[in-house]
């Protein structure tokens, strides 16, 4: 049966309605921990800014296209802050064990904290977003949660709800955008609850990407909550990776969350961003084109189709640049 991710506007407002008035009364990092610009003389050299331009380019392309469509000035910094988080995966990701793994995250505290300093840790990565945070004013709160929130999903294992997700994803992926708002100079509630919305669709994609990966190891990310609920048999599928009608609807769930989020964001918080902070939210579009592409695949996470680079993500963003939405009528029905 072929399925179709949740457009519906009235749905997607349902949702935005109830958690508005939580969202909005959340004290923001942003609006709370403004960090005054420095004048100190930077530090990163343009070979320190290639090698971070080079690492998102290869590790984390849709996102490197993403920076493109950002102003020249702000760009060294959304390289270095991508760069960072690059790493931050790969300690998760390469390391042999999870001793290994805690002290490279307490490196990576350590060097957050150098980096409020004159005397950052002696990096490329950590000279270029030392010059940003100084230029800019990064809030101290984005970069510290970008590692704990690493650390904490790699000794919590799995997810017991998809609201867990959607929580993890707020912090681990929003604050992401976060410092993209602050190097455009936006500090403003409704973008930051636009960068909320996008984490957590950054997360649920994240998630059903790493899922052939992750079966093939004994793995599953999907929250525990979607499995019993679409009865998925778990170690099956650990001893057979294949799409299985049990799978393909929880993926369809877990989806739907996602893209909701998405058409929430240009729905209502958009409209309401001042129009600087596009740039920064353009994350979505890459998002969107990649949960369309699961939805061509019949929510099929072992399609090939959804492993390669996609050239219509590029022309997505110039034109969601140039309407300064990446919503179409196409996208309710």
């Amino acid at each position: 049966m072929n399925r179709c991710l949740v457009r519906n506007p009235m749905r997607t407002r349902s949702w935005l309605n109830g958690s508005l008035q939580a969202c909005l009364g959340t004290n923001s990092p942003t609006a709370a921990c403004r960090q005054k610009h420095s004048l100190q003389a930077p530090v990163a050299r343009p070979s320190d800014v290639e090698y971070c331009r080079l690492l998102v380019q290869k590790n984390d392309y849709d996102n490197y296209l993403v920076s493109l469509f950002s102003p020249k000035h702000t760009r060294e910094a959304v390289w270095g802050i991508r760069a960072m988080n690059v790493e931050l995966v790969r300690a998760g990701e390469t390391t042999t064990n999870d001793m290994a793994a805690r002290m490279r995250y307490s490196y990576w505290r350590d060097t957050v904290n150098s980096l409020y300093t004159s005397s950052p840790v002696q990096t490329p990565i950590s000279r270029v977003v030392h010059d940003a945070v100084q230029r800019f004013g990064i809030s101290r709160t984005w970069l510290r949660r970008l590692v704990s929130e690493r650390q904490n999903a790699l000794e919590q294992k799995t997810f017991a709800t998809s609201a867990d997700v959607e929580s993890y994803g707020e912090r681990a992926y929003a604050c992401l955008v976060h410092p993209h708002l602050e190097a455009l100079g936006v500090r403003d509630m409704h973008a930051d609850n636009a960068a909320r919305a996008i984490g957590v669709a950054m997360a649920v994609m994240a998630f059903i990407r790493s899922l052939p990966l992750l079966l093939a190891q004994g793995r599953c990310d999907l929250p525990r909550d979607l499995v019993a609920k679409h009865k998925v048999d778990l170690e099956d599928l650990f001893d057979h990776p294949r799409l299985t009608p049990e799978l393909q609807d929880a993926v369809y769930d877990f989806a739907t969350k996602g893209y909701t989020r998405l058409c929430g964001v240009a729905e209502i918080y958009l409209p309401s961003s001042p129009s600087t902070a596009l740039p920064a939210l353009l994350a979505a579009v890459p998002v969107q084109e990649w949960l369309e592409r699961l939805e061509r695949a019949n929510f099929d996470p072992f399609d090939k189709i959804l492993q390669r680079r996609s050239l219509r993500v590029l022309w997505r963003l110039w034109a969601a640049s140039r309407r300064g939405t990446w919503l179409q009528k196409s996208n309710y029905h």
